[in-house]
């Protein structure tokens, strides 16, 4: 079980490092840039206009310390073929958990350093906690992931208790503690109670522990096929109702392959979310910064990323054999995939203009940044696809 853990952890890493290559590519590098640079000053403009001392600061900093902390659930790597060919190995599958679990503590480890680091300055600064108390409350995290790890692989076995929503709220009300009280033995406590849990039995729920890891696996991909393709994605196309109406009026302009577009574009998963994710990252991105400049920029840089990773809809029924062998003529379907691409970054202008309006103080700097906006996505759509697209077919 030692040998078959280290293979899959290497499979696992090889296989990420591949799919990270293509996430952070140029044009998200240079997104992530501008993300920081913006956050970085609005920081540093708002440390300098808060009060000091403010009876919420300690809880507004355990909150955002304890965010990072819902993040790496257990890894198991765990396949459909296991519950057959690992059957009779339940014994040893707790050395196997082992190396999973120190895995599985990577990512939430990182994210909580870096999350301490940004913290750091309001915590000393304006809530006025002390470097001591700061450093008792990273460390309760760090062991109470561990538990929440621990706990997480023995409910991998029959006759365990689920209470995993328990776990972070108690670890968040213990952290409220810790910042207001300054019970640091509570830090060294967090490991007790989960480190002395005695499994019942040693039969492995494999059917529970294999949709789990199917569960966790599906929600990596869908990061992942926000930039690229993923084959191993398993993605459930259902039909949304609610949206029918829009399908209608397609049906009425006699266009097949508009119909065929967004009919994918509605029901396929991989877009609409795509669509819907990019207008709450671009809403909160402005209220974040609340600088008409660079709500605009950033905006402007959402859209193109947006777009860019719409375009591979054109080409969606590029190898369907039942589409080619249809009555259809091919003329428009490069023409019907740019206007439906077309309608959802219009949507998206339109929403975050009309966020803009109602969440921002007003200005009339406001009301000409919205068409300006409306004007740079049409740009956009009529006239970077188009030669995205030439440059996907020479592909």
């Amino acid at each position: 079980m030692d040998k078959l853990a280290k293979a899959r952890l290497r499979a696992n890493l090889k296989q990420s490092l591949q799919y990270l290559s293509l996430v952070f590519n140029d044009f998200f590098v240079l997104a992530l840039l501008f993300l920081v640079g913006a956050v970085m000053f609005w920081y540093a403009q708002s440390l300098k206009q808060l009060p000091t001392g403010k009876w919420y600061y300690p809880l507004l900093a355990a909150l955002l310390l304890w965010l990072p902390s819902l993040t790496g659930r257990l890894v198991t790597l765990l396949k459909p073929a296991d519950q057959q060919f690992l059957l009779t190995q339940d014994r040893y599958f707790a050395s196997y958990l082992s190396k999973m679990r120190r895995y599985s503590l990577i990512l939430p480890t990182l994210l909580l350093l870096l999350m301490a680091g940004v913290v750091f300055p309001f915590a000393l600064v304006k809530a006025q906690l002390t470097v001591s108390t700061y450093v008792a409350m990273i460390g309760f995290l760090l062991l109470s992931k561990y538990s929440q790890l621990r706990l997480a692989a023995r409910q991998l076995y029959f006759n365990q208790p689920k209470f995993a929503t328990w776990i972070h709220l108690g670890t968040l009300a213990l952290l409220i503690m810790i910042a207001y009280s300054q019970l640091w033995f509570l830090a060294v406590l967090s490991l007790g109670w989960a480190y002395w849990w005695r499994s019942s039995t040693d039969a492995v729920n494999w059917l529970s522990a294999i949709a789990q890891e199917q569960q966790r696996k599906n929600t990596i991909y869908a990061i992942y096929a926000m930039f690229t393709d993923v084959p191993e994605r398993q993605l459930a196309i259902k039909r949304r109702r609610y949206l029918d109406w829009l399908l209608a009026w397609s049906k009425k302009t006699h266009n097949p392959n508009l119909f065929l577009y967004q009919r994918l574009f509605l029901r396929n998963p991989a877009y609409l979310s795509l669509v819907s994710q990019m207008v709450c990252f671009s809403v909160l991105l402005s209220l974040l910064v609340a600088n008409g400049i660079w709500n605009l920029g950033l905006a402007m840089l959402v859209a193109f990323l947006t777009v860019y990773q719409l375009a591979p809809l054109i080409q969606a029924y590029d190898y369907q054999l039942m589409y080619l062998v249809l009555p259809i003529d091919p003329a428009t379907r490069p023409r019907a995939g740019i206007r439906v691409i077309a309608t959802a970054i219009n949507g998206y202008g339109w929403l975050v203009g009309l966020s803009w309006l109602c969440l921002l103080p007003w200005s009339w700097q406001v009301l000409w940044q919205v068409p300006l906006l409306l004007i740079g996505v049409n740009l956009l759509a009529f006239g970077y696809l188009p030669l995205r697209m030439k440059k996907m077919e020479q592909k």
